[in-house]
């Protein structure tokens, strides 16, 4: 009898991890399915009010729902109207937050800094931390990329 119930015990542990990690990574498909669509309305469905984001390359965290969505819209999509960013490579899901391998690309057309950039296409390989809270909305978005790359495909340095 003790073998029968340790053995259910573990089946339903198993089970439990297997549905939060493919909720984490449903959540992760929807999320990049918006920014797919260029949808900031439905991007910013997907985040708490609290949510943080961190962006490596300008060592910056932003916070809350509001500055978050504007910042990270801004950033990627501000200057990239035909902005794609695509899982590519490995996933890996450990309780509430996935790490997932990236390309993030397009045409670049406007101002960086004082330089004017007009239709440079780029692409970008990155990695992103993404961790949801239990109500499936995303708390937390670390995002770490090529800025040495993207500069160079842009022809702001050599």
């Amino acid at each position: 009898m003790i073998k029968k119930i340790t053995t259910l015990t573990l089946l339903g542990c198993l089970s439990f991890a297997h549905a939060s990690e493919t909720k984490v990574e449903q959540v992760l498909d929807g999320y990049m399915h918006a920014w797919a669509e260029h949808n900031v309305t439905k991007i910013d469905s997907f985040y708490a009010q609290d949510v943080i984001w961190y962006d490596l390359p300008s060592d910056s965290t932003t916070k809350g729902k509001t500055k978050v969505t504007k910042a990270i819209t801004d950033a990627f999509m501000g200057y990239v109207p035909d902005m794609f960013w695509v899982k590519i490579g490995d996933t890996f899901v450990s309780d509430d937050t996935v790490t997932y391998e990236w390309t993030y690309g397009g045409t670049f057309h406007g101002a960086w800094g004082d330089a004017k950039i007009v239709d440079k296409k780029f692409s970008i390989k990155g990695i992103s931390t993404t961790t949801i809270n239990k109500k499936g909305e995303i708390i937390s978005q670390k995002d770490y990329y090529d800025m040495l790359g993207f500069q160079k495909q842009l022809g702001l340095i050599k």
